[in-house]
């Protein structure tokens, strides 16, 4: 039996289930292993015997085709189920366990117990009862059986919390020889399930010294000892788990589990190269063992919840074995299409989509891949056969007509696309907005109106429809009109509080706030109103433009008090708070909303304010409760793991190397394939003179074509640090020729700069800057160069095109005001503003802005900058001079 530990005895992190099964059986789904579709009962048992030898000896791909062929040569005997049923099981596929023996249940009770199995591990915990309600085992002739059956009643009551049938279950298994250690670790589950934490370790330390433990029974005893933070321990409970796990050709279910939580004991002793090792082949482990079309259902399922990068790793897996299958390439398309991987997309679409037979909806998906990839021509054509192909379908000519149209506004061709398609499905009243636009393009408002007012009448309740009509009228000062049509909505639904946010906003932009807040205010107490978000957002809108912007943080304060799960609403009201500075109160007002709430959004946007503001540890506590809140989302998994490399680096800053490890270590962890944490770490190991270590992290970093350059830099790194600095920028520039990055262009600018090569530095700079022409630091780097070699004018360029790039950098604007200020060009002060705006504790820059408003005759505003400019940097010359002059003038 497996996972007595899942509950009470469960790791720090707890994991995912996997379904791991051979992709080998999803052929045999495909394709029959035999034409003889006859009873064979001989052939069955000659195949159940090849199955369970292989089983026996790891060999799961062989074992479960043997099963199968033994299942189909004589359906009616449930050796073939059962052998099955156990491989899906070992390898953690429970579901496809529970679909093939549910089937079969009634008419082959003896399939029962394996399928309690699999019900217990998808905690179906009822469902194993039941089952076994029927399951009637021989003592005598298997007592292996009756133990284990007596074993999974007893966890199934424990989880349901009953008592009566946890005794009776016990009770059973005293009877029965050998059970030891079964009733040892049963017991100490209870006593956990009922908080009794003390009593179940003592029973646990009584089975850490009993003889012949199974991997089982150490998996048990190293989480217990995770738990209460003897993390050498756990490791050597771990370690001897792995010992007794027999090696299979797809890894078990049980042995991801004790890999898993062997690298987190190494985590915790910060034994970096090790616990990596092991992360790597977690992550690296291609399981040929899974069902393809299991996996297929499952990234079909992760897409509809919007899981892309867990979709598209298993269809990945699933294009490995089958890279002809078309349904796993679309979907794959689709995954991409959805994570912005629009090349990778089209590249699967333009091989397997048939403009014929293809599904509008995967039409539409390629077309607006290659429109964002810049391929509006491929995406027309493709549109344009699609439509000849099919030319009744409604919904490709909508897509064809609205691509022309955001191509040319005024095309003939796609106006009578969207007409046809109009013609074909009448209830797509959205078109007529495309269309509306059309008639803008071409100076006919008022045919733009008519088809806004068509659309709208036809589908009053559209907020869409409505807001794009509502619009219309009022750009075209059509006042008279938009009051009846509000009128219209109040009396054609009386009830529906949109009709007193329309008036609402209506009276906003005719500046009646009162009127305006009046209807807002009605909206709102409307109760069971699913729009709130729309009369919070007109309301706090009200407050912005009649300066009250405390009074519009209270409102976007209400809503996530109402609704905590609204992340767009955070931005908004965060940044009314940092334009009053007001982050400690809203900090406050989050950890207390935090505290009621169960909504990881609120727990993510607390922990990224945090951080911000500096405080990492607490911002770690609230990341970490959001990914349990979450159930580890993915996008709440990036955060993370982007807190925690943070915090690592933080750490190393405070001088606290183990535990920073630790932190770049769970960044890497949930995702071991990113080169900047890879790096973070191993300069961790190089500051702390491991350089070793730091190379066997490279070492175990796999290589590929992708990321040669990284793994080129990284040695460079490593080179350096063992003071062959020659071979280290040799490597940095076959790193910069294989691909230009600006982690490489800082390192090779440094070092050319340091070893003073003139002439080296400004042709790399010229290179860094053609290479990497949106390059902030590449622009920066040209201009303070050319600043310091008296080229002003060519300094002026380059600062004008580092703003360019970076409006808010403060060093490029205060450069650039200064030079501006040297030619008494006006300009000089907006950017000396921005500049000390956007860095008040900046001596520096506050001179500079300083001295430009004395120059430009505001002479006590400049003084009073340059006071705190002296303030900041009491011992600066230039600050001092500059001040003495402003207060004689």
């Amino acid at each position: 039996m497996k996972k007595y530990n899942e509950q009470h005895f469960a790791a720090k992190k707890p994991l995912k289930r996997l379904a791991v099964v051979s992709v080998v059986l999803a052929s045999l789904i495909l394709v029959s292993c035999s034409d003889d579709k006859g009873v064979d009962k001989e052939g069955a048992a000659r195949h159940v015997t090849s199955a369970t030898t292989y089983q026996g000896q790891g060999q799961f791909h062989a074992a479960m085709l043997e099963a199968r062929n033994a299942v189909e040569k004589d359906p009616e005997n449930p050796a073939g189920y059962l052998v099955l049923a156990k491989i899906y099981n070992q390898v953690g596929s429970f579901d496809a366990s529970q679909k093939l023996l549910e089937s079969v249940s009634k008419k082959m009770p003896s399939v029962n117990l394996e399928l309690a199995e699999s019900y217990i591990n998808n905690s179906k915990f009822r469902s194993a009862i039941n089952v076994l309600n029927d399951y009637a085992v021989n003592e005598a002739a298997d007592p292996a059986l009756a133990v284990r059956k007596e074993a999974i009643l007893a966890q199934s009551y424990i989880r349901l919390g009953d008592k009566a049938g946890y005794e009776k279950a016990v009770a059973a298994l005293t009877k029965m020889p050998n059970t030891k250690n079964e009733l040892i670790i049963i017991e100490a589950d209870y006593l956990a399930s009922q908080g009794n934490k003390e009593a179940a370790s003592t029973k646990l330390e009584m089975l850490a010294k009993s003889e012949n433990l199974s991997a089982k029974n150490y998996l048990l005893l190293g989480n217990f000892a995770l738990q209460n933070n003897q993390h050498d321990k756990a490791e050597d409970f771990f370690s001897k788990a792995i010992s007794l796990l027999p090696n299979t050709d797809v890894m078990t279910v049980e042995r991801r589990i004790v890999l898993a939580q062997l690298t987190e004991s190494l985590i915790l002793q910060g034994r970096t190269s090790e616990a990596y090792r092991y992360q790597k082949i977690l992550a690296d482990e291609n399981p040929e063992g899974k069902v393809a079309q299991q996996k297929f259902n499952d990234a079909m399922e992760l897409y509809r919840q919007g899981k892309f990068l867990e979709a598209e790793k298993l269809l990945s897996e699933v294009r490995n074995q089958f890279p002809q299958d078309k349904n796993s390439a679309m979907l794959l398309g689709m995954v991409q299409f959805q994570q912005g991987q629009d090349n990778q997309a089209i590249e699967l679409f333009d091989k397997y989509i048939d403009t014929e037979t293809a599904s509008s909806t995967l039409i539409q998906t390629a077309a607006i891949a290659k429109f964002r990839a810049k391929k509006m021509d491929e995406a027309l054509e493709m549109l344009k056969k699609a439509v000849a192909a099919q030319p009744n379908n409604a919904d490709i000519l909508a897509t064809y007509g609205l691509a022309l149209l955001d191509h040319s506004p005024s095309s003939d061709e796609g106006q009578k696309a969207l007409e046809k398609s109009l013609a074909l499905n009448p209830g797509k009243h959205r078109l007529r907005l495309a269309l509306a636009k059309r008639h803008y393009a071409m100076k006919n408002p008022e045919q733009g109106i008519a088809q806004l007012r068509t659309a709208y009448h036809a589908v009053p309740l559209d907020f869409v429809v409505q807001e794009a009509y509502i619009k219309a009228l009022m750009q075209a000062g059509k006042n008279e009109e938009i009051k009846q049509e509000i009128a219209n909505f109040k009396k054609d639904y009386p009830t529906n509080p949109r009709g007193s946010f329309i008036d609402g906003w209506f009276k906003l932009v005719q500046k009646d706030y009162a009127g305006a807040q009046a209807m807002f205010e009605k909206a709102l107490s409307t109760k069971d109103n699913p729009e709130k978000i729309l009369a919070y957002t007109g309301l706090a809108e009200l407050y912005q433009q009649q300066n009250q912007p405390q009074k519009a943080i209270n409102t976007w304060q209400a809503l996530l008090t109402e609704d905590a799960t609204q992340i767009s609403v955070y931005a908004k009201w965060y940044q009314l708070v940092r334009e009053l500075k007001r982050t400690p109160e809203a900090i406050a007002f989050l950890t207390q909303l935090e505290a009621k709430s169960d909504k990881w959004q609120t727990s993510a946007v607390l922990s990224q304010i945090l951080q911000d503001q500096k405080q990492m540890p607490e911002a770690v506590k609230y990341i970490d409760k959001a990914l349990e809140r979450s159930a580890k989302a993915q996008n709440v998994k990036q955060l993370a793991a982007n807190l925690y490399q943070n915090y690592g680096i933080w750490l190393q800053g405070q001088n606290k190397g183990a535990d920073a490890k630790i932190y770049m270590l769970k960044a890497l962890n949930f995702n071991p394939e990113s080169v900047l944490y890879l790096i973070s770490l191993i300069q961790l190991e190089i500051a702390q003179k491991n350089i070793p270590e730091a190379q066997k992290l490279l070492d175990q970093f796999a290589q590929t074509k992708e990321n040669e350059h990284s793994r080129l830099y990284i040695q460079g790194l490593i080179r350096f640090a063992e003071t062959k600095s020659e071979e280290g920028v040799e490597l940095y520039r076959k790193s910069w020729a294989t691909q230009p990055s600006e982690m490489v262009a800082e390192s090779l600018f440094q070092y050319y700069q340091k070893a003073a090569q003139k002439d080296q530095v400004e042709s790399f700079l010229n290179d860094w800057s053609k290479k990497l022409p949106t390059s902030y630091r590449a622009a920066l780097m040209q201009a303070v160069t050319a600043q310091n070699n008296n080229k002003a004018d060519e300094a002026l360029t380059w600062y004008e095109k580092t703003v360019e790039i970076s409006p808010n950098s403060p060093i490029a604007l205060n450069n650039l005001a200064w030079l501006y200020y040297e030619r008494k060009d006006p300009r000089a002060l907006e950017l000396a503003k921005r500049a000390a705006q956007l860095a008040p504790s900046s001596a520096e820059i506050l001179d500079t802005f300083g001295w430009i408003l004395v120059e430009s005759g505001n002479i006590k505003e400049g003084i009073v900058v340059l006071e705190r400019a002296i303030s900041i940097a009491p011992d600066n010359k230039d600050i001092k001079m500059h001040l003495e002059q402003a207060r004689k003038k």
